[in-house]
C-alpha cells in the first residue's frame, strides 16, 4: 500500500474515533429495526449507524453531524442518548450519568415503524425526543427516496407537517405524559409515501381518521369546489335567492360565517335569523344539498363570545385566565377600586382584535373592567365598571381571588385544561351533526396561543380540533386559519389567504407560489378568500375583469378553489361590478371541474407574472391569448411623470389602454396641512436605525440644499454590496404621542436628487395592536435637483424585487395604517450603487389632505400619434378604450356611464419600446394624477 494511501485511512480512522462511531466494531452487533423497505441501525452508544433503501442500497442517514437515537432535557441540560440496548421489542436509552432511562415499545410494520414511550426513569426530566433521525434528502416530491414521522397521539409533538421530510424527529413531555407518548416512523421511496401514510394513520387507535382528510384529501372531488361567504343572511327566506348566486358564479359551496347567525362559543343560533333554532338551520342546508350545494360551519374556534351563557349572568369558573390576584381587603359592590396583594407592574390596557389582553377581572360571580392600575404599591385597579357585562355587582371579601380574563379577537377562551374546552368543541360537533353541515373552517385557531403559551399551542389548538372530530357523524372538510403536525389528520384542504386591498396581481402570484409550496402536504389548495374591490380611495384598488382573469386563470392552471367574500344577493345586483365580473368565475370555474385544458396549457396558465385572456375561437372552442397590462402612474403634468416607456413583448398592434383618475393632494402650503417632519433635531429623534450588512445611513439637518425654511433634512447612506437592489437601510423615528393626520392622508415633500437610482422610501406605520400595514411610498431618485412629490397610495408592487426586510407581499397588499394612530415615520433607502455614496435633501415633511381630480379631455401620444378622450374622469372612475368603436366611461362602482367617441388617430405600439406621453386639460386645481394602463395582446396558447 502507498504511503499517501496510508495515510489517507489513518486520518479517516481517527476521524471515526473523535465521532465516536469505531467502537461499534469492537461492540456487539448495531441494534437493526427494519422492514421491506428500509434497514435501520443504531449503535450500541446511541449513535445512529445507518438507513439503507433495501432497493437501492444507498445509506440515506445523514452522518454530518453525528447524530444519536434521542436525547433528553434533563434540569435544563441537553443529554443525548449514550447506551442503547435492544431485546424483546424494548430498546432501552440511557442518558450518560444523568440516571435517566427511557424504555422505548417497538413494533416493526410491513412499511414503517413505531417508536413508543413505554417507561421513564430518573428524575428532572423536561423533554424526552425519543425519535431523532436526519436524511441526507431535502424531503421535496421530486426527490426518489423521503422521510416523514406520524405522531399517534397527542402526547407527541412533531414539528414538521406530514409529508416528505428530512428528518424524523419526534418529542414529548411531562405536562402532557411521557408515557405513552408514540410515532410512526417512515422511510420509503417518495412514490410510495401517500399510500403508506393511509396504512400508519388507519393503525393509529388514538387519532381522528377522516376519509377526506390527511393522506386521503387529494382523493376527494369535494377538497377541490370553491365556496361564497354568508355572513348571516342566508336563511330559509332568502336561501332560494343565494343558491342562484352560487349557481351564478359558477361556486358550489356556501361558507356560514358565524358570529351574527350562529354565536361563537355555543353556536347558538341567532332567533331573529333561525327563529326555529338548528332546526331553521338545517331546513336551509337542506335546500342547498337539494341543490347540490355544500354548506360550511365557519367558527371561531375554542372563542367565546361575551354574551353567551358562559360569561353572563353568571361567568362560568372554567373561562380561561392569565393570572390571578389576592383582594387585599373587602370591596363594597360599589366600589371604585379593586386592591390587590400582588403587583399588577406587568399589567397593560393595550387590548386589539389581535392582541392576547383583556381588561376584564372576574371575582367570584362579578365580572369587572378597568381602564387603570397602580405599577407601585400600593397595588390595584381603578377606574372600574363593576357588574360588566350583565354580570351582577356584589361585595366580595379579603382574600377573594382576582382573575384577569384571556382575550383575543374580542372574545374570551377556556381554561385549556378544564372540561370546557371539550364543551366548546362538542357544541360546534353537535352543531354539525344536527344542522347537516358538511365543512367546518376553524377560524381563529391561530390564537391558540393564548390557551397555555406559544410554546404549548400545538397541543391544545389540535386537541380542540380533534375532540371536534371525534364526535362527527361523518368526516367534515376542515380547514383551519393555522397549521401544524397534528390537524394535517383531519385537514381537508388548505391555502386560502385573506384578499389584497392594492397590488392584486403580485399577491396573487404571492399566493399561488405558497400554495405550491404545500404540494408535499398532499392536501388541495384553495386560492381565496378574494373580495371583488370599487373604489374606496387612496387605500385600495379596484379590481378590473383583467385582474378576476389572472386570478381564475392561476386557479385552473394550478387546479386550486377559489372562495369569494363581499358579494349576496342583496348587493350583486346593485354593485355593476359584479355583473361584468360574475360571468368569469362562473366560466372558468366549469372549464376547471370539466377538466377541459391539458396539462400543457394549465403549466403555462401557472406562470407567475403571465396576463392571459379567455376567448371562444370561431369553432366554438376555448381558448387562452397571452396578454400585457404594463402600469404607469402619473403624477402630474410636469415632464417626468407623464412621459415614459412602455414595453410591448408582442407584435406590432393599435393601442389599447385604461385610464384611472386618481386622487390628489392639497397644495404643499395648504394650512390644512400638518408638518410631521421638520429635521430641526434628527439624531435626537432617528434613532431606530436598521440595515442590511454592509450598508450604513444617516439623518442630519443641512444648509446645503434648502427649498423650504431655514434648512433641510439630509439622509445619506452607502453600500458595500454587489448588488444594489435588496441593499436596504433605515433610519426611523417615533411619535409620542402618536399623530392624528386622519384628515391629512397624504404625504407632501421637496425631494433634492443624486440621479444615482437610489430607492427612497418614506414609510408610515400604526402601533401593530391598531393596525398591521405598512404605509410604503416610494421615490425613485434618478433625477438631480429639487422635484415635488405627493406621496398618497401605499406602494405594494415588486416587494420580492427590492427584498424588503419586512411584510412581505401579504402584509403590504392587504393591511393599512391607521392615520389617526401615526407611530413612526421611516426613511429607507434600497438599490443603492456600490461603493458611491448617495445623498438626498428633504425639505420638511407634509401630511396633506386628499383631495378629488378631474382629468379633462385626457390625451395619449404614442409613435407620432395622438388620441383625445373628450371626457371629463373624475377620481375613481376609469376610460377603457379597446378601439375606436369600443371606448367606455365606468364610475367608482364599475357602472357603465357611457361610451365615448375619441378624436385623433389611433396610436400603434411597435414590438419592442414605446414612448408614451400623457396630457389633459391644464386643471386650476389640484394635480392631475392618473394610472395608465397599456394593454398588450398576443398570440393564442398552444399546448
Amino acid at each position: 500500500m502507498m504511503k499517501r494511501e496510508k495515510c489517507v485511512l489513518i486520518a479517516a480512522a481517527l476521524a471515526l474515533c473523535f465521532c465516536g462511531v469505531v467502537s461499534h466494531a469492537q461492540d456487539a452487533a448495531p441494534i437493526v429495526i427494519e422492514n421491506d423497505l428500509v434497514r435501520y441501525e443504531i449503535g450500541a452508544d446511541g449513535i445512529n449507524l445507518r438507513l439503507l433503501d433495501k432497493a437501492s442500497g444507498t445509506d440515506y442517514l445523514q452522518h454530518d453531524p453525528v447524530s444519536r437515537v434521542a436525547s433528553a432535557m434533563i434540569k435544563g441540560a441537553r443529554v443525548e442518548a449514550t447506551a442503547a440496548t435492544f431485546a424483546d421489542n424494548r430498546l432501552v436509552l440511557t442518558f450518560g450519568d444523568s440516571g435517566v432511562k427511557a424504555t422505548l415499545a417497538v413494533t416493526q410494520e410491513k412499511h414503517y415503524w413505531v417508536f413508543a414511550v413505554a417507561a421513564v426513569e430518573g428524575e428532572g426530566l423536561e423533554e424526552l425526543v425519543f425519535s431523532n433521525i436526519g436524511l441526507t434528502v431535502k424531503g421535496t416530491l421530486d426527490e426518489p427516496f423521503t422521510g416523514c414521522a406520524l405522531a399517534m397521539n397527542l402526547q407527541t409533538n412533531v414539528a414538521e407537517i406530514p409529508g416528505p421530510n428530512a428528518r424524523m424527529i419526534a418529542t414529548c413531555y411531562p405536562r402532557f405524559g411521557l408515557v405513552g407518548a408514540k410515532v410512526s416512523v417512515i422511510a420509503c421511496p417518495t412514490a410510495q409515501l401517500r399510500d403508506i401514510m393511509k396504512e400508519a394513520v388507519s393503525a393509529g387507535d388514538e387519532i381522528p381518521r377522516s376519509n377526506i382528510g390527511g393522506p386521503w384529501a387529494l382523493d376527494s372531488e369535494g377538497n377541490r369546489g370553491s365556496y361564497l361567504f354568508d355572513f348571516g343572511s342566508c336563511t330559509e327566506k332568502t336561501v332560494d335567492s343565494w343558491i342562484a348566486l352560487v349557481k351564478q358564479l359558477g361556486l358550489n359551496q356556501i361558507d356560514f360565517h358565524t358570529g351574527s347567525s350562529l354565536r361563537f362559543g355555543d353556536c347558538m343560533p341567532n332567533p331573529d335569523l333561525f327563529p326555529n333554532g338548528r332546526a331553521s338551520v338545517k331546513a336551509v342546508i337542506d335546500k342547498l344539498h337539494e341543490a347540490g350545494i355544500m354548506a360550511g360551519l365557519h367558527t371561531y374556534a375554542f372563542f367565546i363570545a361575551k354574551n353567551t351563557p358562559y360569561v353572563t349572568p353568571i361567568p362560568d369558573p372554567r373561562l380561561g385566565k392569565f393570572t390571578s390576584f389576592t383582594l387585599s381587603e373587602p370591596i363594597a359592590a360599589d366600589a371604585a377600586s379593586v386592591p390587590v396583594d400582588e403587583s399588577t407592574e406587568k399589567m397593560s390596557t393595550i387590548t386589539g382584535f389581535f392582541v392576547h389582553n383583556s381588561v376584564t377581572l372576574q371575582i367570584d360571580n362579578e365580572l369587572i373592567t378597568f381602564s387603570e392600575f397602580a405599577k407601585e404599591a400600593p397595588y390595584g385597579f381603578t377606574k372600574v365598571t363593576r357588574g360588566a357585562l350583565g354580570t351582577t355587582a356584589a361585595p366580595h371579601e379579603k382574600g377573594a381571588k382576582v382573575h384577569h380574563l384571556r382575550e383575543c379577537f374580542g372574545l374570551f377562551t377556556p381554561d385549556a385544561d378544564s372540561t370546557m374546552l371539550a364543551e366548546v368543541a362538542a357544541n360546534t360537533a353537535n352543531t354539525f351533526n344536527e344542522c347537516g353541515f358538511d365543512m367546518i373552517y376553524l377560524d381563529a385557531l391561530d390564537g391558540e396561543g393564548i390557551l397555555a403559551g406559544p410554546e404549548n399551542s400545538w397541543h391544545y389548538g389540535s386537541k380542540f380540533t380533534w375532540e371536534i372530530a371525534k364526535r362527527l357523524n361523518r368526516p367534515a372538510l376542515f380547514e383551519m386559519s393555522t397549521f401544524h403536525h397534528h390537524l394535517w389528520y383531519v385537514r381537508a384542504r388548505m391555502g386560502a389567504w385573506d384578499h389584497p386591498n392594492r397590488s392584486h396581481k403580485e399577491f396573487i402570484d404571492t399566493h399561488v407560489q405558497g400554495n405550491l409550496g404545500g404540494a408535499g402536504m398532499y392536501l388541495p389548495m384553495n386560492l381565496g378568500w378574494w373580495a371583488v374591490k370599487t373604489w374606496t380611495g387612496a387605500r385600495g384598488e379596484p379590481t378590473f375583469p383583467d385582474d378576476i382573469e389572472y386570478l381564475m386563470g392561476k386557479c385552473l392552471g394550478s387546479d386550486m378553489g377559489i372562495s369569494l367574500m363581499g358579494v349576496n344577493p342583496g348587493n350583486i345586483g346593485q354593485v355593476p361590478a359584479y355583473q361584468r365580473l360574475a360571468p368569469i368565475f362562473r366560466q372558468y370555474e366549469e372549464l376547471r371541474h370539466a377538466k377541459y385544458f391539458p396539462e400543457s396549457i394549465k403549466q403555462q396558465l401557472r406562470e407567475p407574472g403571465k396576463d392571459f385572456t379567455l376567448e371562444q375561437a370561431s369553432d366554438g372552442k376555448w381558448q387562452f391569448r397571452r396578454m400585457h397590462y404594463d402600469k404607469h402612474k402619473v403624477c402630474g403634468l410636469d415632464g417626468w411623470s407623464n412621459t415614459w416607456t412602455t414595453s410591448n413583448v408582442y407584435g406590432e398592434q393599435p393601442l389599447r389602454v385604461r385610464i384611472e383618475a386618481l386622487l390628489s393632494a392639497a397644495p404643499y402650503d395648504s394650512p390644512d396641512g400638518v408638518v410631521i417632519e421638520d429635521f430641526t433635531n434628527p439624531p435626537g429623534v432617528f434613532t431606530e436605525s436598521r440595515a442590511k450588512p454592509g450598508v450604513e445611513a444617516s439623518v442630519t439637518r443641512s444648509t446645503d440644499q434648502i427649498k423650504i425654511g431655514d434648512g433641510s433634512g439630509c439622509f445619506t447612506a452607502t453600500s458595500t454590496l454587489d448588488e444594489p437592489r435588496g441593499s436596504w437601510v433605515k433610519s426611523g423615528r417615533s411619535f409620542s404621542p402618536e399623530l392624528n393626520i386622519d384628515k391629512q392622508q397624504a404625504i407632501g415633500v421637496w425631494v433634492y436628487g443624486d440621479g444615482q437610482g437610489e430607492l427612497l422610501n418614506l414609510q408610515l406605520k400604526s402601533p401593530d395592536h391598531i393596525a398591521g400595514g405598512i404605509g410604503d411610498g416610494y421615490v425613485l431618485v434618478d433625477f438631480t435637483g429639487w422635484r415635488y412629490f405627493e406621496l398618497i397610495e401605499n406602494e405594494g408592487v415588486n416587494m420580492e424585487k427590492w427584498g424588503w426586510p419586512y411584510g412581505g407581499g401579504y402584509y403590504v397588499s392587504r393591511e393599512d395604517i391607521s392615520f389617526a394612530n401615526v407611530s413612526s415615520l421611516s426613511l429607507w433607502y434600497n438599490n443603492l450603487p456600490k461603493g458611491k455614496p448617495v445623498t438626498c435633501y428633504l425639505s420638511p415633511v407634509k401630511a396633506l389632505p386628499t383631495v378629488d381630480v378631474t382629468l379633462k379631455n385626457p390625451t395619449i401620444s404614442l409613435g407620432g400619434k395622438t388620441i383625445t378622450f373628450p371626457v371629463e374622469i373624475t377620481s375613481g372612475c376609469y376610460l377603457e378604450f379597446q378601439s375606436m368603436d369600443d371606448c367606455k366611461l365606468y364610475g367608482k362602482n364599475g357602472e357603465l356611464i357611457g361610451d365615448v367617441k375619441p378624436q385623433g388617430d389611433v396610436p400603434v405600439l411597435v414590438a419592442g419600446e414605446n414612448k408614451v406621453e400623457f396630457q389633459c386639460d391644464a386643471p386650476e386645481g389640484p394635480t392631475p394624477r392618473a394610472r395608465v394602463t397599456v394593454i398588450g395582446r398576443g398570440d393564442v396558447l398552444q399546448p
